[in-house]
C-alpha cells in the first residue's frame, strides 16, 4: 500500500497537480505611456530543486514587453532575491499566436534556484498612451517547471494579477493634468482626507510632499 501511494504521488507530480509550485507576478500600478519593470516570481516550495521553466506572459492590449534595438525581448535575470547562483542563466523568448510572449529559462550548469520563493526574472513593460485607465489582467499561463534532473515537471494553472492603469499626475481623476491636481496635492498635505494618497503620491515614494507637485508641474510643462 505504501508503494502504491508513492507511485500515485509521483504520477500527480508529473502531470502538474501541485498547488504550491507556481510562477506569478504581483498586482501593480502602471502609468499610461510609461515604462515599468516588474518581476516574475517563482514559488517552488513543493519542488525544492526547481531549475528551469517556461511560461507565457499574457498582457492586456496596450501593454507590451520592451524590446532592444534588434527586436529581442528584454527579459533579464532578477537579482532582487538572489535566486540564481548559476554561472549563466539562459533566457529565450518569442511571440506566440494570440499575442502572448513565451519565455524559457534554464541554468547552463544545471544548478537549482535558491530558496523556495522570490523573483527570478525582470519583465520590462511599456504602456501605450492609448491604454485606458482602469484595472486589467496580466496572466502567467502555460506554465511548466522542471527540477535539476528533468524527471519531475509540474504544470500549474495560470496565475493572474491586476494591472491598475492610471494617468500620472491626474490626482482629481478628471482625465486632465492641470492646476486642479496641484491644489489636490496641497489639500492632501493640509489634511484633506477626500484626496486618495495613492493618487497624490505622483512620484511613488510613499510620501506626499512638494516632490509630487514638482512631478505634476513637469508633466504640465511637457518634461
Amino acid at each position: 500500500m505504501k508503494k502504491l501511494f508513492t507511485l500515485i504521488g509521483t504520477v500527480l507530480l508529473s502531470v502538474g497537480v501541485n498547488a504550491q509550485t507556481t510562477l506569478k507576478v504581483e498586482s501593480f500600478r502602471m502609468g499610461i505611456g510609461e515604462h515599468k519593470t516588474i518581476t516574475l516570481d517563482l514559488d517552488n516550495s513543493d519542488l525544492a530543486d526547481a531549475a528551469a521553466f517556461c511560461c507565457d506572459i499574457v498582457l492586456p492590449e496596450g501593454v507590451e514587453v520592451m524590446k532592444d534595438i534588434e527586436g529581442a525581448y528584454m527579459f533579464s535575470v532578477s537579482n532582487k532575491d538572489s535566486r540564481s547562483t548559476s554561472s549563466e542563466l539562459f533566457i529565450a523568448s518569442a511571440l506566440q499566436e494570440g499575442g502572448a510572449v513565451r519565455v524559457v529559462c534554464f541554468p547552463k550548469d544545471a544548478k537549482a534556484f535558491v530558496g523556495e520563493t522570490g523573483a527570478i526574472l525582470n519583465i520590462p513593460l511599456v504602456a501605450s498612451k492609448e491604454l485606458t485607465k482602469g484595472t486589467v489582467e496580466v496572466s502567467v499561463a502555460s506554465q511548466e517547471i522542471t527540477n535539476t534532473t528533468g524527471l519531475s515537471t509540474v504544470k500549474p494553472e495560470a496565475s493572474i494579477a491586476d494591472l491598475i492603469a492610471f494617468l500620472r499626475g491626474d490626482v482629481n481623476n478628471d482625465d486632465e493634468i492641470n492646476v486642479g491636481d496641484l491644489v489636490c496635492v496641497s489639500n492632501f498635505m493640509a489634511g484633506d482626507e477626500t484626496v486618495a494618497k495613492v493618487d497624490a503620491d505622483t512620484n511613488e515614494d510613499q510620501e506626499v510632499n512638494v516632490g509630487d507637485m514638482v512631478v505634476i508641474t513637469n508633466i504640465m510643462s511637457g518634461n
